[in-house]
C-alpha cells in the first residue's frame, strides 16, 4: 500500500494571466521530475508531496528516486545499564522521527526495513547510487540487492566482523553486475561514541542480536587476524563486479590473500582506501607492486607495517596521490571498542545461560 501524506495539500500560488507566465503544475511532468530528483530523499518525502497535487505525482516518478541515499538509523541504546529486553525505541533520528510524525504512523509499527523497501519501490529497479543506514537489517540487505541490480555506487558503512549481516554481503554482492564505486566499513566511530557515553554493565539486546555469536572458531584472541568476510567480499567483487573502479575500505584487517584478492580480481583499480586498518607489510607491498592502474592510495592511521618513509614512497612511486601518514591512537581506539562489545557479547549469553540453568532448577 502506497503512503499517502494525511497533510492538506496547500493550493497552487496564484499567478498572473500573463500569457507568458505558466504555472508549476502545467510544467511537463519529465521535466518537474528531474528538477525534483535533485533535492534527496528528505524532501522528496517531507516536503514536496505537501505542496500540490502535480508535484507529489512528479514525486512518485522512478527517476527522481535515482540516488538512495538512507539517513542513519539510530536504533536502542547500544549500552545499558540494565539489561532490559523490553525496551521500546523512542527515537529513530532525526529524519525518520518526522516521517513517523508527518505521516501520522504509530511508533510501534516503525521498522527502518520497512521504509527502505519503501523507499526502494519507489525507484522501480532503476536507483544507480545507494547508501544504505548504519545498523540496517539483512533483510533491508537483501531487498535491495534483488530490487536495485543497477546500482553503480554502493555504501554500506556497518563493521565487516562485528555485525551478523555483513556475512552475507558475498551472497548478495554479484548482483550488483554494473558498480563502480563500493565503500565498505566505518561504523565503529558511531560505536565509540555511544560507548564512551553510554557505557554500562550490558549491551541492549536489539543490538547484541546484531552481533556475531562467538563461538571455538571465534575467540577473542584470534579477532584481530581474522577477515573472512572481506576475503569473500572481494573475490565475488572481482568475480562479478568487472567495472569497479574505486574501492574504499575501513577498520579491516588485510593480508596477503586479502591483498592477492584485491590484485589479481581487481587489476583495475584507479582509487584505493584501506584507512584505519591493520595491514601486512608483505601486504601492503603487494598492493603497491601489482596494482599498476592506481592513481590514489590511502593507507592513512594504519597498523601492521614499519612506517619507512623513504622505502615505500619508492614502491608507491607510480601512484600521483599515496597517502601514508600515521596516527594509531584512532586504530587503537577502535580496536579496544570492538573487543569490548565481542567479550560483552559473550558475557551476557552466558548469564542468561545461567539465568535458564537457575529458572530450570
Amino acid at each position: 500500500m502506497m503512503l499517502r501524506p494525511h497533510k492538506k495539500l496547500k493550493p497552487p500560488p496564484a499567478l498572473s494571466d500573463h500569457p507568458s507566465t505558466r504555472r508549476w503544475e502545467d510544467l511537463d511532468v519529465d521535466c518537474l521530475a528531474n528538477v525534483l530528483a535533485r533535492v534527496g530523499m528528505e524532501s522528496l518525502l517531507l516536503s514536496l508531496p505537501f505542496v500540490c497535487k502535480s508535484w507529489y505525482a512528479a514525486s512518485l516518478d522512478p527517476s527522481c528516486w535515482n540516488m538512495l541515499s538512507f539517513p542513519d538509523f539510530e536504533p536502542y541504546p547500544l549500552f545499558n545499564t540494565v539489561h532490559n529486553t523490553n525496551v521500546e525505541p523512542k527515537s529513530f533520528g532525526v529524519f525518520y522521527n518526522k516521517f513517523v510524525e508527518e505521516y501520522h504512523i504509530d511508533n510501534s509499527r516503525f521498522s527502518i526495513t520497512g521504509f527502505i523497501k519503501l523507499v526502494v519501490d519507489r525507484s522501480k529497479g532503476k536507483a544507480l547510487e545507494l547508501k544504505l543506514p548504519r545498523f540496517c537489517t539483512e533483510e533491508a540487505l537483501r531487498y535491495v540487492a534483488d530490487a536495485c541490480p543497477g546500482i553503480k555506487r554502493l555504501s554500506f558503512s556497518d563493521d565487516l566482523v562485528v555485525f551478523k549481516h555483513s556475512q552475507i554481503l558475498p551472497e548478495v554482492i554479484g548482483k550488483w553486475k554494473l558498480l563502480e564505486h563500493l565503500i565498505l566499513g566505518g561504523n565503529m566511530e558511531n560505536l565509540m561514541e555511544q560507548f564512551g557515553v553510554k557505557s554500562g554493565d550490558y549491551l541492549s539486546r536489539d543490538f547484541e542480536d546484531k552481533v556475531l555469536s562467538l563461538d571455538k572458531e571465534l575467540s577473542l584472541d584470534v579477532i584481530p587476524a581474522r577477515n573472512k568476510n572481506l576475503l569473500q567480499i572481494l573475490v565475488q567483487v572481482g568475480i562479478h563486479c568487472k567495472r569497479i573502479r574505486s574501492l574504499h575500505i575501513l577498520d579491516v584487517c588485510v593480508g596477503e590473500y586479502e591483498a592477492s584478492a584485491i590484485v589479481k580480481g581487481l587489476p583495475n583499480l584507479v582509487f584505493l582506501t584501506l584507512a584505519r586498518s591493520r595491514i601486512e607489510r608483505k601486504a601492503l607491498v603487494m598492493l603497491l607492486e601489482g596494482c599498476k592502474k592506481l592513481r590514489c592510495f590511502d593507507v592513512r592511521n594504519c597498523e601492521g607495517f614499519q612506517a619507512d618513509g623513504e622505502e615505500l614512497q619508492k614502491l608507491g612511486s607510480h601512484i600521483k596521490e599515496f597517502k601514508w601518514t600515521w596516527d594509531l591512537t584512532g586504530y587503537n581506539h577502535f580496536h579496544a571498542v570492538k573487543m569490548v562489545i565481542l567479550a560483552q557479547a559473550k558475557l551476557n549469553q552466558l548469564m542468561r545461560m545461567s539465568r535458564r540453568r537457575q529458572n530450570r532448577c
